[in-house]
């Protein structure tokens, strides 16, 4: 029997994989189908809202695919059971007065994230405290008050939700923590009761 196929994001991204986890024995690295990383998030995006459109059928279908595509695609999983949770979910508090969260700061998350990639940025919570952060970006949710980032923080030693509009500074660092990427998303899941 073949051993399911787990895609990751980098995998994605490069569009190569190992042999090995393609079930094949040569661990040589091997062409694989490019797929869409982009097409892959709206896909994830799409199936963890179905809940939310008002259809049972459409829904149950959803949540089938869910956990289908978690067997062969544990990190997808984790991210729809995410995405569900947090995408629609509005925080207790938020200022209604700041901005939008800027299109550079967003390009480069997606980057990092993708690549696993450490950040750093000054922040700004909502009591108006100013602190330095360095974090392992893990997600981008998109509740209704604004763009948050999903991160393993090294000064809380914690998961934590960054709104992008209170960033300032942002700048990728060098370091790569692919090894430990989906422990970090099934902590996030189990901590979010996603």
């Amino acid at each position: 029997m073949r051993p399911a196929l787990l895609l990751t994001r980098r995998a994605l991204a490069s569009g190569l994989m190992t042999g090995a986890a393609a079930g094949v024995m040569p661990a040589r690295a091997v062409a694989a189908p490019m797929i869409d990383p982009d097409l892959r998030e709206a896909a994830l995006r799409g199936l963890a809202l179905a809940a939310h459109r008002g259809d049972p059928v459409e829904a149950a279908s959803a949540e089938a695919a869910i956990a289908r595509l978690a067997q062969t695609d544990p990190e997808a999983g984790f991210l729809a059971r995410l995405y569900k949770a947090l995408d629609v979910r509005p925080a207790a508090y938020y200022h209604e007065d700041m901005p939008a969260a800027a299109t550079k700061d967003l390009a480069l998350l997606h980057k990092a994230i993708l690549a696993c990639q450490p950040v750093v940025f000054g922040y700004t919570d909502l009591s108006d405290q100013k602190s330095e952060r360095r974090v392992l970006p893990l997600a981008l949710v998109h509740p209704p008050q604004g763009v948050k980032l999903l991160a393993w923080c090294e000064k809380a030693e914690g998961y934590r939700q960054f709104f992008i509009r209170a960033m300032t500074g942002l700048t990728a660092q060098p370091g790569d923590f692919a090894d430990h990427r989906m422990a970090l998303l099934q902590g996030l899941v189990e901590k979010e009761g996603a």
